[in-house]
Order: structure tokens, then C-alpha cells, then sequence
């Protein structure tokens, strides 16, 4: 046991260290342009219009382009109940089969884009005035930059557990990646481009084929030798988990996009920082309550982590449920092998035939 505690020990402090110095040398320049804000809609979650009108709202400077299938009427409701003076409600044909819904939509609004930054934003995730001169600012020193979520739904047991999975992983995963070059995806929710170049190298119609369309992205500007900044830029996300059912598919579709990234990039690297971190609390917890106690720790550790990067502070519940979710990932991991070609998205049951995706 002591050879196994020491291990999670020191892999733990070593992401932490790196997180936190890589967090704390990021320093935003200034980006002089106009900025549009891409927001792909897919209606069915309950706090939909809430998180739009927000976006809305809080990006006044911005210009915001909402895309919406026309067969999503729910979708449609949500975005004209929350429009405002600066937004563009988009209505266009749905996915056909050999398109990703979310870059299908993205790739029509970037042909009548005029603003020199392109932002993509996730339709239930927040961003603010100041995250988003942050993150464009970044654009400065880099081609693409990108950020991290914080999840914020907490309204019952299973929302609470998605964000002890997202709020214990992102910041110990994306930043220390990007600390030692190990990283080659992005975080899809939130990402910055210059618009011009977006279309230089061939706009989002390059990667309309792509089911993981964050590390299409990645891939495509590392091909073209582009340079990809990680910031600890920090976003809201905000996510109805209605049950159980609703819990394993969410995290289900994640792991499934991760597995794919997995499989290309692993080494040492991704052992060390990722792989092993996440394997060794299902392993430990057989050895009883002094396990239990140091996941406690490393989530208080965590946590602190959390606040210095994003000022969002936890209580009680939110490192117990840290917790669970470190011993309890592994499982849902392993549902993610079971029939790896399809995944729920919302409304839509997606299947990959032949690397070629389908709607069922």
C-alpha cells in the first residue's frame, strides 16, 4: 500500500506544480479587432435559454451568432426568447450523414462572418467581458487559443457528480499537458481563431467529417504548424443531468472522444499526467479508509488549484463529490468500450459506420 500511496502522492504533486506555475505565467496581451461569437444550439436542455441569454447579455461588445437546425423548434424557442440587439439567430438544414452537427452549423456562419475573431462557444456554457478579452488577448502570442470548463449545475446528485468528474479533472489535465507539450487536442467548448486564417486553412468545412471536432481542430493548425496556446481562461457550464441514464450518457460520449485522442497520442507523457492518475483511486480503494482520506486531500489540493485559476470557490460537497467521481470514472470509462461506434448527443443517437458518421 505505502508504494502505491507514494505513487498517487507524487504524480498528483507533479501536475500540481505544473498546473499552478503555468497558470501563473500566463500574462494576456491585447488583440485590436471586432469579435464574432459562434454558438452552435441544439435544444433539450432546460437551462438552454437561460445560458443563451446570458451569453447575450454579458458579451454586449460582441457579436453573436446562434445556429440552429430548422428541424429543432425547441431550439429555435430558446434562441429568439433570448436574443438581443448584438445576436443573429442562424436557421439552417439539419446534419446529414458524413457531418458533425456542431461544425455543420459552425461552418455555415463562418461564410457570412466580417469580424476578425472567431470565439466558439458551446450553447450551454458562459462566458463573460473579461474571459473573453482574456482569451482573444491571448491571440496575440498565439494562432488558437483555448480554455477550460468549470461546471456549475448543481441541482441534484447527478449534476453534482458530472462536476466533481469535470471540476476534479480539467485544470489538473489540460494545463499540465500543456506544461511539458504533451498536449494535441483542445478544450471544444470554448476556442479563439482569427478568422482569416480559420479560412486559410480551409474553415470548418476541413473537419465537417470529424466526430471529435476539438481535436480535428488541434490537428488541423498543428499540421499547418500553427502555434496552440492552453490559457486558464475559465468558463461556466451549465448542464441539466436529469438521472442516472442521463449521468452515464454524458460521460459516456466524453470518454468515447477521449479514447479516440488516447489512442494516437499516448506515451509517457499522457501515463504520467492522465492515464495513471486516473486509474490509481478505483485501484486504492480497496485498501479501506486511509485511501478514502488521501483522495480527500487531493481533492482539497485540487480545489485550492480551482480557486487560483478561476476564483470559484467549492465547499464540503463539492470534494466529496470529487471524490466519488475519481473512483467511480474508471467504470463509466469502461461502458465507453461497449459498443464504441455510438453515442447519444441530446436528441440525436449518432453511429460511426466506417470512420463515416450516421444518424439513427
Amino acid at each position: 500500500m505505502m508504494a502505491l500511496v507514494v505513487v498517487f502522492v507524487v504524480l498528483f504533486l507533479v501536475r500540481f506544480v505544473l498546473a499552478w506555475r503555468f497558470a501563473g505565467r500566463f500574462v494576456t496581451g491585447s488583440f485590436a479587432g471586432s469579435v464574432a461569437v459562434l454558438q452552435p444550439i441544439l435544444g433539450g436542455d432546460p437551462l438552454l435559454e437561460e445560458s443563451l441569454r446570458a451569453n447575450a447579455v454579458g458579451l454586449a461588445g460582441a457579436r453573436l451568432y446562434w445556429l440552429v437546425d430548422e428541424d429543432d423548434l425547441v431550439g429555435q424557442a430558446a434562441a429568439r426568447g433570448a436574443a438581443s440587439e448584438n445576436v443573429r439567430v442562424m436557421v439552417g438544414p439539419g446534419p446529414v450523414d458524413g457531418e458533425n452537427p456542431k461544425v455543420a452549423k459552425l461552418g455555415r456562419a463562418l461564410e457570412l462572418v466580417a469580424e476578425d475573431v472567431v470565439v466558439v462557444l458551446d450553447d450551454d456554457t458562459r462566458l463573460g467581458a473579461l474571459e473573453l478579452d482574456r482569451l482573444v488577448g491571448a491571440l496575440a502570442g498565439a494562432d488558437l487559443v483555448t480554455g477550460l470548463p468549470v461546471f456549475g449545475s448543481r441541482g441534484n446528485f447527478f449534476e453534482r457528480f458530472v462536476g466533481g468528474f469535470v471540476n476534479g479533472n480539467a485544470v489538473l489535465t489540460y494545463l499540465p499537458a500543456a506544461a511539458v507539450g504533451a498536449q494535441h487536442t483542445i478544450n471544444g467548448m470554448i476556442y479563439a481563431v482569427r478568422s482569416d486564417e480559420l479560412r486559410g486553412l480551409g474553415g470548418f468545412g476541413a473537419i465537417v467529417s470529424e466526430l471529435t471536432d476539438d481535436y480535428a481542430m488541434a490537428q488541423l493548425y498543428e499540421r499547418a504548424g500553427r502555434r496552440i496556446l492552453q490559457t486558464p481562461v475559465c468558463v461556466d457550464v451549465g448542464m441539466t443531468i436529469h438521472d442516472a441514464g442521463h449521468c452515464g450518457r454524458v460521460l459516456r460520449r466524453w470518454f468515447l472522444f477521449a479514447n479516440r485522442y488516447l489512442g494516437e497520442n499516448a506515451g509517457v507523457a499522457l501515463v504520467v499526467l492522465v492515464i495513471a492518475p486516473s486509474v490509481l483511486p478505483v485501484v486504492g480503494i480497496f485498501f479501506g479508509w486511509w485511501w478514502v482520506l488521501l483522495l480527500v486531500l487531493k481533492a482539497c489540493g485540487n480545489r485550492v488549484l480551482l480557486w487560483r485559476v478561476s476564483g470559484r470557490g467549492s465547499g464540503v460537497l463539492d470534494v466529496l463529490f470529487e471524490v466519488l467521481a475519481d473512483v467511480l470514472a474508471p467504470l463509466f470509462y469502461v461502458s465507453a468500450l461497449w459498443r464504441p461506434r455510438e453515442l447519444s448527443w441530446r436528441s440525436r443517437r449518432i453511429a460511426m459506420d466506417g470512420g463515416r458518421i450516421r444518424y439513427r
